[in-house]
């Protein structure tokens, strides 16, 4: 009996390799998704630098061919002359990754605005770096704004790439190997086995077609299943590197005389686990100053306004996050009863 039942096994597992086998192959023939996102000239050559003054290039992967130009100033077009009225800061999804230059919300708000506006957003960066750019600006080119605008990208359940509370952990940690005087090497035994097994989908997706299709059709639903939880350490790291560099753009807005808000952007998995409450509040605990949502403008439809493969926002996305910010404007300037 027992023998016949491992027969049965075998063949079962048998059928169910040829089966996967099959259907990679019929993928890779009928419906190939290449997992590469490159950033290249318009001579196809690789660039190294995101925001090189006075370059033009292309994003390229699976889900878009973006055209991005990057001022004589270094900053995302469109350009301004003089200083600009508004300055927005933030990482890649403020920067516009995936997106055209005309489709990136900073200069679609400042377009039906009519606002003069600089988007300084900066892809891989926490918010401390993002600070010290708008810095560096501030006193390289005495701009003088009289608002900027920062875009925290995170969410405070999960540890995934991308997500500024994990880039501001990773700066605090390594600042404090600094100190130590030694080198920073990651600490594995605070990842989890599901962050463990997260990381390996890297590699499935360098090697399976199959796999890059299942996460090009069904990305935001595979992101909200499968979260990789932070750890009570690394979480106030995140939080205390988060309120340090806060604190520092409160600072700058002093010395240099300008208003500034924070506006919170979460990933789609956030909105579809309904936890971007929480990542809300995590972030208002640190925040000087009261920080404003923008889930609620993607509650009726979350997929639709992400890539699904990339998970940046996408050109309606972009598009909604710039029809709020001009909504919030109308609605500031409307005259009490």
């Amino acid at each position: 009996m027992a023998r016949e039942w491992r027969s049965r096994l075998i063949l079962l597992a048998a059928s169910l390799l040829l089966s996967l086998l099959l259907a990679e192959l019929l993928t890779r023939l009928f419906f190939p998704i290449s997992d590469r996102r490159d950033n290249i000239t318009l001579d196809g050559n690789t660039i190294t630098s995101f925001v090189e003054p006075g370059t033009v290039y292309r994003q390229v992967s699976n889900e878009y061919d973006a055209l991005t130009t990057i001022t004589d100033r270094g900053y995302r077009a469109p350009a301004v002359e003089g200083s600009p009225d508004l300055v927005f800061i933030g990482d890649s999804f403020t920067f516009g990754y995936g997106l055209n230059d005309a489709e990136a919300f900073p200069g679609l708000y400042c377009a039906q605005a009519r606002r003069s506006c600089a988007n300084l957003g900066l892809p891989s960066s926490g918010t401390l770096q993002q600070v010290e750019r708008l810095e560096q600006f501030i006193d390289r080119l005495q701009w003088r704004p009289r608002e900027v605008r920062l875009f925290f990208f995170g969410m405070s359940g999960s540890f995934s790439a991308g997500n500024d509370f994990v880039d501001n952990y990773n700066r605090e940690i390594t600042r404090e190997a600094r100190q130590r005087g030694k080198p920073h090497t990651e600490d594995k035994q605070s990842r989890g086995l599901t962050e463990r097994v997260i990381g390996l989908q890297a590699v499935l997706l360098r090697h399976s077609n199959l796999a890059r299709m299942l996460k090009f059709y069904a990305g935001p639903r595979l992101k909200a299943m499968f979260i990789a939880e932070p750890g009570d350490e690394r979480m106030r790291k995140a939080l205390e590197s988060t309120r340090t560099s806060l604190q520092q753009l409160d600072a700058l807005s002093r010395r240099a005389g300008f208003e500034y808000s924070i506006y919170l952007l979460v990933p789609v998995q956030d909105i579809l686990r309904g936890t971007y409450k929480d990542t809300l509040a995590t972030l208002q605990g640190v925040s000087p100053v009261q920080v404003i949502p923008t889930a609620q403008q993607f509650l009726d439809s979350p997929a639709q306004y992400y890539y699904a493969f990339d998970g940046h926002l996408n050109p309606k996305g972009s598009q909604r996050i710039a029809d709020f910010l001009v909504s919030r404007d109308q609605n500031k300037n409307k005259p009490v009863n």
